[in-house]
């Protein structure tokens, strides 16, 4: 007697993932999480689903193959002749492109309305966790990426020789107010 297929009643939360993921290509790990199933399992389902490109040792499941089968399942295909029908071997394929997470990342081109910067300080404004928490995962991705973190250096981080001067400023403000104190002290001194 075959086993059961463990993922079939959660086809509809499966179905709805892959539909609005941005990713291009699932591999085994991907399939592991996605259908909560072992490695070898999941390997054998990717291998079924006719994996569209190999990187290194790892198989890749392109998104619309991942789509189209969930959806021969859904209208009544059994999972099982699905897999053993498409036991060719697997093509040769360049990959065009390859997008390995589930949503489009954060840019300083494209960062979101309630983020502001200015040199030397970050404004992030919101009215709910979940507004926040988008904006400080917006920037955690700016910052993860290494050419969006070194343009955020670049525009906004204060130069030190900025912040020397600034600090040299400050001294000199306060060096006139205190000579301002002392020649008004003097004046008074001669009236008085």
């Amino acid at each position: 007697m075959p086993r059961p297929i463990t993922w079939l009643p959660r086809l509809a939360e499966i179905r709805r993932s892959v539909k609005n993921s941005a990713r291009s290509h699932y591999e085994r790990k991907d399939i592991e999480r996605l259908f909560e199933l072992q490695p070898r399992a999941a390997q054998a389902l990717v291998q079924g689903i006719s994996p569209s490109a190999k990187v290194g040792r790892s198989f890749l499941v392109a998104r619309a193959d991942l789509e189209a089968f969930l959806d021969h399942i859904h209208e009544g295909a059994s999972p099982a002749s699905l897999l053993s029908a498409q036991s060719e071997p697997v093509p040769r394929r360049r990959l065009r492109e390859l997008v390995q997470v589930d949503r489009v990342p954060a840019t300083l081109d494209e960062v979101p309305g309630n983020i502001s910067f200015q040199p030397g300080e970050l404004f992030i404004r919101f009215s709910s966790m979940p507004e926040l928490a988008g904006a400080l995962l917006a920037l955690a991705d700016i910052l993860d990426n290494v050419e969006q973190f070194a343009e955020f250096e670049r525009r906004y981080v204060p130069r030190q020789a900025e912040a020397a001067h600034s600090a040299e400023d400050v001294a000199a403000v306060q060096t006139m107010f205190e000579e301002l104190e002392a020649a008004e002290r003097e004046c008074r001194e001669k009236t008085g």
